[in-house]
């Protein structure tokens, strides 16, 4: 696996999961900022056409008899077109199937899915890409939310259901709480004041409810704002408002904002205090009251505790921070392909191989043991240190990969775990590019710098080799063998290659063409040797 390919995947995940947390964040504000049945809808199709980049989609709630549905919002669709049963209207199989069996139905391509793909409507259309799921409250079924793409197939995975039906369910006890309201209101708007029908309707929903007359009086103060704030409301009751500053500090200022914005709804995040869990996150929507004829008689807060969903936020960051500095601090012994596998899958990594095609590069530099008995210690080891440093950028930048230091040689691996017509050509083109660096080197130190390559290209076993309390991922192969003892054959800053390397690598570099005998084996093998001369 490229390395550039491994951090595209981390962010991809990583990107999945701020989108997900950020949606859910979405919704529980569309809970508690509005009890509008129409902008409640909206703004949950809105939010379902943004998050699965879809191109059409539509709600549709079910009837008070729970026996029909009914069209409530659409995106990018007239109604006639959803209502109606013609051939080239958006047919209504799909979410009629989904309201009756309560489960999310989602096709990547409806043209060839045997579902859907004699229905009229879908064969017209030429819809592509479909995903249905049902808006429940509890077990009970209110409505469903269909989105679907015309253009590309594939746009939804087997997981975007499950994402989707996640923020469906919040958004259902919206909707439900929402249609609660609007029936209350209705049914008591005309023996009751408005104020007492709103007592009775925030008091029956999950957010906390707390309300304010003119004069600044607490008036309301529901039992989800008794569990959130863990006081009863006979101890807020009638009491002036600065009795919330215990509660939620600094609601003063967040009043007189609202009172500046003219009197308009607005939200807060705010810093609230409970007696024993201590800190809390809340999201606060002040908005005004009014009567019968319109007039003001107070305000209302809408309180949400979103304590529990910010430290699942703040706890998924940091894991994903502890993944990332696992893998970082892990890339430096190991392969990167090998810590992606135990980043995923920490007990998935076994030992075993599989039998592949590779090439391999042996590079060593020439007369090292009396070149350390020319130098002191330390300088031997910055020497080795400073060489390794280029040498490894070398094998990165061509997409190969490192498999060990011996000493002061390395072995570099051009093919498994993925394969690639090209690793020949890239494993000898990072053969010259090392001796190039070599030569960049040249007076950096007392004494010269030389090096000798040998590759190899063959069959071999690619895998994880030793025990189950110690690994390492490794080939093992005839080339394995060869492409060393054409390393140690080859002379200072010459370059050997076997005759299946050179070929496959359609080299551009000059080389001469010899037979050579070779330390383990009976017959002699056809070698190209790469002189400095011809490097280039």
């Amino acid at each position: 696996m490229e390395s550039g390919d491994t951090l595209e995947e981390l962010r991809s995940l990583y990107e999945l999961e701020r989108k997900r947390a950020e949606t859910l964040a979405r919704v529980s504000e569309t809970i508690v900022s509005s009890l509008d049945l129409n902008e409640i809808l909206r703004s949950v199709l809105n939010l379902a056409v943004e998050v699965m980049a879809a191109e059409r989609g539509f709600l549709m709630l079910a009837d008070e008899g729970q026996e029909k549905l009914e069209l409530a919002v659409a995106h990018n669709l007239e109604h006639h077109q959803v209502e109606s049963d013609d051939d080239h209207k958006v047919s209504r199989s799909i979410v009629e199937r989904v309201f009756a069996s309560g489960q999310a139905v989602i096709t990547t391509d409806a043209q060839s899915d045997p579902r859907f793909n004699l229905q009229r409507s879908i064969l017209a259309l030429h819809i592509r890409s479909i995903v249905c799921v049902p808006l429940k409250v509890r077990s009970r079924i209110v409505g469903v939310v269909y989105l679907d793409s015309r253009v590309l197939p594939g746009l939804f995975n087997r997981r975007d259901p499950a994402l989707l039906q996640s923020f469906t369910n919040q958004a259902a006890m919206a909707i439900e709480n929402a249609r609660l309201y609007e029936r209350q209101r209705a049914q008591l708007q005309e023996i009751t004041a408005l104020r007492d029908l709103q007592s009775n309707i925030l008091e029956s929903i999950a957010s906390g409810v707390i309300t304010l007359d003119e004069s600044g009086h607490v008036t309301t103060f529901n039992r989800a704002a008794e569990r959130t704030f863990g006081i009863m409301a006979d101890a807020m009751l009638g009491k002036q408002w600065r009795v919330l500053e215990a509660l939620i500090p600094g609601i003063g200022r967040l009043l007189e904002t609202f009172g500046a914005g003219g009197n308009q709804r607005t939200a807060f995040e705010a810093s609230g205090r409970h007696p024993t869990r201590g800190a809390l996150v809340l999201q606060l929507t002040v908005a005004p009251l009014s009567g019968p004829s319109g007039d003001s008689t107070g305000l209302a807060l809408l309180v949400a505790d979103r304590t529990e969903q910010r430290a699942l936020e703040v706890a998924h960051a940091e894991q994903l921070q502890r993944s990332r500095r696992v893998e970082e601090t892990f890339s430096r012994y190991l392969a990167p392909h090998v810590v992606q596998a135990l980043v995923r899958d920490p007990e998935g990594v076994r030992l075993g191989g599989e039998r592949c095609t590779a090439t391999m590069l042996f590079a060593d530099i020439r007369g090292f043991t009396r070149l350390s008995s020319q130098m002191e210690p330390e300088r031997v080891v910055e020497l080795l240190n400073t060489y390794l440093e280029r040498a490894v950028g070398v094998i990165f930048e061509h997409n190969g990969l490192l498999d060990k230091f011996y000493g002061d040689g390395i072995m570099a691996i051009f093919g498994p775990p993925r394969v690639r017509p090209d690793d020949a050509k890239r494993a000898l083109d990072a053969a010259v590019a090392l001796q190039r660096v070599v030569k960049e080197l040249d007076g950096a130190f007392a004494v010269p710098l030389e090096i000798s390559c040998g590759l190899a290209t063959g069959e071999v076993v690619a895998g994880n080799i030793g025990s189950s309390k110690r690994m390492e991922y490794t080939v093992i192969g005839d080339a394995v063998n060869l492409a060393s003892r054409l390393q140690a054959a080859a002379p200072a800053r010459h370059i050997l290659c076997d005759e299946a390397t050179y070929v496959l690598a359609q080299s551009h570099y000059e080389a001469d063409r010899m037979l050579a005998k070779i330390k383990g084996r009976d017959d002699a093998v056809t070698v190209y040797s790469i002189s400095p001369e011809k490097q280039s």
